[in-house]
């Protein structure tokens, strides 16, 4: 059986994992998600791709924003959502499942609101 290591090792590619990719495997080994971080950081793999749009492979500007739309009930969730003014990752994701949209729509409502996500599930912030 492939042990978490080895499977990120095999999931990097230039020595770096997509965010989602980090996702699957915490599932598929069940293990935490701050386990797979932590293991990417004893084999020097670095996460790429925020599912949230916190970090890209090129760094988000997110120049785009000033189209964007943050509709009511999104921005109502996230200010109800915030601890100490800000957005903790892991319900950011709560809010995209329970309102059906992407994590991605999340991160952009939340950049365009000027708040920051706080601690990231796989330990990168």
């Amino acid at each position: 059986m492939e042990s978490l290591e080895e499977k990120l090792r095999a999931s990097a590619v230039d020595n770096k994992v997509p965010c989602a990719t980090a996702f699957k495997v915490a599932k598929e080994f069940k293990v935490g998600r701050k386990n797979v971080g932590d293991a990417a950081n004893r084999l020097k793999i670095r996460f790429v791709d925020c599912q949230l749009g916190c970090f890209q492979v090129k760094k988000a500007t997110h120049e785009d924003l000033d189209s964007v739309t943050v509709e009511a009930p999104l921005a109502d969730r996230i200010k109800s959502s915030l601890v100490e003014g800000y957005l903790p990752c892991a319900m950011a994701f709560k809010v995209a499942k329970d309102l059906n949209v992407t994590p991605r729509r999340v991160g952009d409502a939340v950049s365009k609101q000027k708040i920051k996500i706080v601690q990231c599930q796989l330990g990168c912030f």
